[in-house]
């Protein structure tokens, strides 16, 4: 039996409904982890503004530098957005008032319903909620949002935390008013870093970036030998630690064989401007094993420097495997003189090297002297000043 136009439009305002009822929180399926935490900030490239303060300039992630940012995406058909993100945006907007160091922003995200989630809906949405704040509107039919694409979001509503460095340190679907104040709160009380480029979250343990690197409490520490130590000693003669590079290894391992000269590099090129090696030496299994087995251990793999034993594991546990799900052992951490995480490869294997066979390893290897040219480099800046 034919339908009529009125039964149509009928038809399609309750097949519209039932999406709505459906999507407390409007999601986009995806293979890949969502989210950019422990990254530098990219750009947004909003499409449009829709309300910005009098006489601001228009809205960049680069314009807050130095401040904590809250960037909030929603929709404005998305029930979970009106349930929870715009009532918690709200309070942490009323709790931070008069706070010029915390910039609170709004960009509607729109991946679906493009006739109904419009710029001027997202407009609606900011007189609703009496929002004061940069209100923006990305992503149209054939146009997806490059905000979205950038911070790798998963749907909306979606909380962006963005700390005065400049690195996201939230990146997820939605934050408690309290956990929001919480986080916020820490994250103005910590000290200013550079942002320096990270891997990206899908190659696993960016999450701990940022995180505070408690006082290593290892089993015990090994002096290398004097005849391999010379030039470890006169490097770090009268040198204060600026950064501190761990990385774990064990005997037998062909990927810490092909790494720790690797890390020995770093440490002669950086070492007198205060860059500090540890290879900490983990057993496998855990078990209890003498210093000489080690020190022959190092040895073998071509490793110099100073070691610490982490012979149960427990700093490894703690810093790194009990904190989510993690795919190798022999793990690189550079930590800040501030006990700041700052970057983390999560293994097996990087060294520099010219063979297109290990441009991967090359490239991580690339990433991390970078990193930590950039660390050192802001340390004697802030020590001029």
């Amino acid at each position: 039996m034919p339908v009529d136009k009125e039964d149509k439009s009928t038809s399609n305002r309750w097949a519209q409904l039932g999406v709505l009822l459906l999507c407390g929180f409007c999601s986009i399926a995806a293979a890949q982890p969502r989210g950019i935490v422990g990254q530098a900030a990219p750009p947004w490239h909003v499409d449009s503004w829709v309300q910005t303060p009098p006489g601001a300039a228009e809205p960049e992630v680069g314009r807050f530098r130095g401040k904590v940012i809250y960037l909030y995406g929603f929709q404005s058909w998305c029930p979970g957005c009106h349930s929870k993100g715009f009532p918690t945006l709200q309070q942490l907007i009323k709790r931070f008032d008069g706070e010029d160091d915390v910039v609170f922003v709004a960009v509607q995200t729109t991946f679906e319903g493009y006739d109904s989630n419009t710029p001027a809906k997202a407009l609606e949405a900011a007189k609703r909620y009496d929002l004061k704040i940069p209100i923006g509107h990305s992503g149209t039919s054939g146009k997806p949002s490059k905000l979205m694409r950038n911070y790798r979001t998963g749907g909306t509503p979606w909380t962006i935390i963005i700390d005065r460095s400049g690195v996201v340190r939230f990146n997820d679907f939605h934050v408690t008013p309290d956990a929001g104040y919480a986080l916020i709160t820490r994250l103005l009380a910590e000290p200013q870093h550079p942002s320096v480029q990270t891997l990206p979250t899908a190659r696993g343990g960016q999450d701990v970036i940022g995180e505070t690197f408690s006082k290593p409490s290892f089993t015990r520490w090994i002096k290398p030998k004097a005849e391999q130590s010379s030039s470890v000693e006169t490097a770090e003669k009268s040198v204060i630690p600026k950064l501190t590079l761990y990385r774990w290894w064990t005997d037998g391992c062909g990927y810490c064989r092909d790494s720790l000269p690797a890390m020995d590099k770093l440490r002669d090129k950086y070492g007198s401007d205060g860059l500090r090696i540890v290879g900490v030496y983990h057993p496998k299994p855990p078990r209890p094993i003498d210093d000489a087995f080690i020190r022959g251990a190092a040895h073998s793999h071509g490793f110099r420097g100073e070691i610490a034993v982490d012979e149960s594991w427990e700093v490894l546990r703690t810093a790194y495997l009990n904190t989510g799900q993690r795919a190798a052992t022999s793990i690189s951490i550079l930590v800040d003189e501030d006990g700041i995480i700052r970057f983390v490869h999560p293994g097996p294997v990087l060294f520099p090297s010219k063979d297109p066979e290990n441009a991967q390893e090359n490239q991580d290897f690339a990433m991390l002297d970078s990193a930590i040219a950039t660390l050192l480099r802001s340390g004697q800046q802030s020590t001029k000043e």
